[in-house]
């Protein structure tokens, strides 16, 4: 058998050790068995027609041509240290793709991408991460593992290990005779015990068209990972009855408009001091009528929260005093709290009048469709065909 370290019972500068080592072994084309958060898995640097021969008898089922040049037919899944890398060797540009690497990566989920570039993108020989012209990558969601991936500096291919060395991810498994690891070629096994989902990968493919679709449930289910991807705005004011409910139709109203995406939105609104269950003023709903901006059901006022904060990927304020309002709240939220107008504050129309209103909302759907397409909510065109309809200049 090779050697089989166990994880737990080492201390810090024993795990720095090993980091060290088995990085060193998949640089000179050794093959070792390592932990992930789903299932134990065999890797090998991708670089290496000889180790990725190895790596590939384990599974004789799945046909592949390997040789110095590139592998045929159906090759391995990248195992990145970081989203970051991925992005850069990747290319990944749109902006459903990326948000799949921040929410997803790492993760218990294999991100298969469309179109991906022919030839080496990390180093690997040809064809090493493509099975049909769609690149096959994962960021595993286990420490050690991804400092040894880190460490290692070469393009690293794991497959999922046999049955017969680890059962569905809950340990090594050496008491079976025939578990001759060695003579495959396996020099250095690392246990970490059970691994916390039990259970393969699921697999995200990310469309050539810029969508993406779930293609298999695994630790995480369709829901899950949808709920991931679901992009959060929150629009605030002062008591959630007429500013920032606006701008939640209107927000709602333009993606319904001009959808251009396969992201999913979620848009909500809170006041920094209101009170609860309150309904958006009559002149703010009338407001809207005149827009155009069509809106069901009945708006209730909400408190804004630290955990809607959190929760939330924009956050857009009506003045400057809303945004210090709401890092006041949760001061780690400075990069994603922006005034919905940045040039200057959206004042409250309460007690002006129905035209105040209507100037008002003008003023909130301009900031809106800015601010949608600063984030590829909403193309340029969306942005000036919807205010020609309101009546503005675009």
């Amino acid at each position: 058998m090779p050697d089989v370290v166990q994880l737990p019972s080492l201390t810090r500068a024993e795990r720095i050790r090993l980091s060290e080592r088995a990085a060193g072994l998949l640089r000179t084309g050794g093959l070792i068995l390592l932990p992930t958060e789903t299932v134990y898995g065999l890797a090998c640097s991708a670089a290496d027609a000889d180790a990725l021969g190895k790596l590939a008898a384990f599974s004789p089922k799945v046909k592949r041509t390997i040789s110095p040049k590139g592998v045929s037919a159906n090759g391995f899944t990248w195992h990145a240290p970081d989203s970051e890398l991925v992005v850069r060797a990747a290319a990944i540009a749109q902006p459903v793709h990326l948000r799949a690497l921040m929410k997803l990566a790492p993760g218990p989920v294999r991100i298969v991408v469309e179109k991906a570039h022919p030839g080496s993108i990390a180093g690997e020989i040809a064809g090493a991460f493509l099975t049909d012209g769609a690149l096959s990558v994962r960021v595993p969601d286990h420490d050690f593992t991804r400092e040894v991936l880190r460490l290692a500096g070469v393009p690293v291919a794991m497959d999922r290990a046999p049955a017969s060395v680890s059962s569905e991810g809950r340990r090594i498994d050496s008491s079976e005779p025939e578990n001759d690891l060695r003579a495959m070629g396996v020099e250095l096994c690392i246990d970490d015990g059970a691994t916390r989902f039990g259970t393969i990968s699921s697999t995200l493919r990310l469309t050539s068209a810029g969508g993406y679709r779930v293609e298999a449930e695994g630790a995480l289910s369709a829901k899950a990972i949808d709920d991931a991807m679901e992009l959060h705005v929150l629009f605030v004011c002062s008591g959630n009855t007429c500013r920032s409910p606006m701008a939640e139709r209107i927000a709602i109203d333009a993606l319904e408009h001009a959808p251009m995406t396969a992201q999913r939105v979620r848009i909500a609104s809170a006041g920094t001091g209101a009170g609860e269950g309150e309904p958006a003023t009559p002149e703010g709903d009338e407001a809207l009528r005149r827009l155009g901006v069509r809106f069901a059901g009945r708006h209730r006022s909400r408190l804004l929260t630290r955990d809607m904060i959190r929760a939330a990927d924009f956050v857009y304020a009506m003045t400057r005093s809303h945004r210090d309002a709401v890092l006041s709240i949760e001061p780690d939220a400075a990069g994603k709290v922006l005034q919905l107008d940045e040039k200057s504050d959206i004042p409250d129309p309460i007690g002006s009048g129905l035209d105040a209103y209507v100037r008002t909302a003008e003023r909130i759907r301009a900031g809106i469709l800015k601010r949608f397409a600063e984030i590829h909510l909403l193309p340029e065109s969306s942005r000036s065909s919807l205010t020609r309809a309101a009546g503005e200049q675009p």
